[in-house]
């Protein structure tokens, strides 16, 4: 018997607004917007487009995205049609430039390195420009 899938989740803490999520929607069911001079991203989910696929939790490179297998979970009848998850990303600034960015999630780091010290750390807290350069003139000098 196949599990029951009631309806996504989203952990805004883990998304780093790469819009995968929104580009592997068949349904078109994921919207994900910048804001006025790139200070936030509004994200949502509208559940009565979603067909539970479940391509968004399996392309989502942080895990932000979930199908839930929890039948109270699922949505009732009468929100078929209005039942949306919401939430507004706030950008943070790099500390080197100031520039608007998403942190970088430490689950996401953890993925990626075997061992997470203040280095690696400090080094995704600055935007991709001041990372680039930054590992740049490590390499070089």
């Amino acid at each position: 018997m196949n599990a029951y899938k009631g309806k996504l989740s989203y952990d805004p803490t883990q998304c780093i607004v790469c819009q995968t999520c929104a580009f592997v929607c068949p349904a078109g069911a994921i919207n994900i917007t910048c804001k006025a001079l790139k200070q936030s991203y509004d994200f949502i989910i509208w559940h009565n487009s979603c067909t539970l696929c479940g391509n968004c939790t399996y392309f989502c490179p942080t895990g932000a995205i979930a199908l839930s297998d929890v039948r109270a979970e699922a949505l009732p009848q009468s929100q078929k049609y209005t039942a949306i998850t919401s939430s507004t990303l706030t950008f943070d600034r790099c500390p080197k430039c100031a520039e608007p960015m998403i942190k970088t999630p430490e689950a996401l780091l953890n993925k990626g390195f075997s061992r997470l010290d203040d280095s690696v750390v400090a080094l995704f807290s600055l935007c991709p420009k001041c990372r680039r350069e930054s590992t740049f003139t490590k390499r070089v000098l």
